[in-house]
């Protein structure tokens, strides 16, 4: 009997992994496209996606709820995010250690204009860069943004 119980959760355990990680392969080759309905800003950085969940930007770090700027990058985000059709880039990990889906954000617009959100926000100065390994992608783009922004004195940079 205990033998059986063992072969049963073994088997179980095995299906839930087999299950995770044909969802994360499903999700890390489909770049999913989304119409500008389909979400809800959170903030800067955070968006939820009607079938995906939350979904936290790779490498750039918004003001939070309560922290000074952090209603113009969650409205310059949304404003972004307003121009055309979403779509995601996924990180080498799909999901943080709070559960949201990491990606960068891509936006495509009705004239065939492809913005990547993510240095749209650093460029502003809504946003500053984050690097964390193994999220290296775009790590000279957003910094190259983040300079931009800085040098210009944009967004949060205005009076430094």
């Amino acid at each position: 009997m205990r033998g059986k119980k063992y072969r049963l959760l073994g088997i179980t355990v095995a299906v839930v992994f087999a299950i995770s990680a044909l969802a994360f392969f499903v999700l890390k080759q489909n770049a999913g496209w989304f119409s500008p309905r389909d979400y809800y800003v959170i903030d800067g950085d955070t968006i939820d996606l009607d079938d995906y969940g939350k979904i936290r930007y790779i490498g750039v770090d918004c003001p939070e709820r309560d922290e000074p700027f952090y209603d113009q990058a969650k409205d310059y985000n949304e404003e972004l995010l307003d121009r055309g059709k979403i779509q995601l880039e996924y990180g080498s990990e799909a999901y943080d250690k709070y559960g949201r889906v990491l990606a960068y954000v891509f936006v495509i617009t009705d004239d065939g204009e492809r913005l990547f959100v993510n240095e749209e926000l650093a460029s502003a100065g809504w946003a500053t860069t984050r690097y964390v390994k193994p999220y290296m992608k775009y790590a000279d783009v957003l910094y190259d943004a983040e300079k931009y922004a800085q040098d210009n004195k944009r967004g949060i940079w205005v009076n430094r």
